[in-house]
């Protein structure tokens, strides 16, 4: 009786124990990982979501994938060309580079230094400098967000701000406004502000009268031994005195050159109009079709 007892109490361990066992097992394969959608998902994206959702509300690098069709190509192109509306309305921020309305920012037009040694000097020879542009070379348009440095004193190429600034005379422009216009064909007239005023006069009637798309502003940039210059797309004429046929023959090679060279159709809606003095006046018309014709014997 004492035999069939313990047969008995081992074959209900027995039951009790594989029981067990069949609960741990059933237990462990019933186990599943959590599921997450992609609006639960608490990680992040590499490189972007698996599919694209409107209710997205951080930043896309470099852009968001396909939306509505679009390929990413698409997208990027319409985020490059809506830049200038996007970072830069040529009024809010421009204390970045240069605020007219700004005292602090005044003595770029101010003479602070002796007038008498940036004297014209008629034995001082011009300075010509072309620099060389690879034909690859596409200049950046920055948004204001972004500082904008030049290697040179006088950049006459490089990255520039997306809203041109208007033709004509300034209290004072930044270099990163006028780069843009040299891009665009345009001719900038620099003087320092302790120059001779008559030969600072000269060059700009000169100027004046060989086209309209031109920029005349002072800088402090200028040393005195050459404090007049003209630039063009990736050229620069520095001077001591105004050599008019020097100066005109400069305009009439560069004038009209440079990546960014609006069609005779394109039509600027926006420009950067602070600071501004004098507008520019047509010559002939807004495309130049003639330039410096008054010297008709060059």
């Amino acid at each position: 009786m004492i035999k069939y007892s313990a047969l008995f109490c081992y074959l209900l361990l027995l039951t009790i124990e594989i029981h067990a066992r069949g609960r741990i097992v059933k237990r462990k394969t019933t186990t599943k990982a959590p599921k997450y959608t992609i609006e639960s998902w608490p990680g992040k994206w590499f490189p972007h979501p698996p599919l694209p959702k409107d209710s997205w509300k951080g930043k896309w690098f470099p852009y968001p994938p396909y939306t509505n069709g679009q390929t990413l190509r698409d997208q990027h192109a319409k985020n490059t060309l809506s830049a200038s509306e996007i970072c830069d309305d040529g009024k809010q921020n421009i204390g970045v580079d240069h605020d007219p309305s700004d005292v602090r920012q005044t003595f770029e037009h101010l003479c602070l230094a002796n007038r008498s040694s940036y004297s014209p000097n008629m034995d001082r020879e011009a300075f010509r400098i072309e620099y060389f542009i690879p034909p690859a070379y596409v200049a950046p348009s920055k948004c204001l967000n972004e500082t904008i440095n030049y290697d040179t004193a006088l950049p006459t190429y490089g990255a520039f701000r997306p809203i041109p600034p208007k033709y004509g005379s300034y209290t004072y422009l930044p270099a990163q406004r006028w780069v843009s216009s040299l891009s665009r064909g345009a001719i900038v007239m620099l003087y320092h502000p302790c120059a001779y005023s008559g030969q600072v006069k000269l060059l700009q009637d000169t100027l004046r009268a060989c086209l309209y798309r031109h920029i005349i502003t002072p800088t402090q940039a200028l040393s005195p031994e050459r404090a007049l210059a003209l630039l063009a797309w990736g050229k620069s004429l520095e001077m001591s005195v105004v050599d008019e046929n020097l100066v005109v023959d400069f305009i009439r090679q560069n004038a009209g050159k440079g990546p960014n060279v609006p069609s005779k159709q394109q039509n600027i809606s926006k420009t950067y109009q602070a600071g501004l003095l004098q507008e520019a006046h047509l010559v002939t018309d807004e495309n130049d079709e003639e330039v410096c014709g008054y010297r008709e014997d060059m």
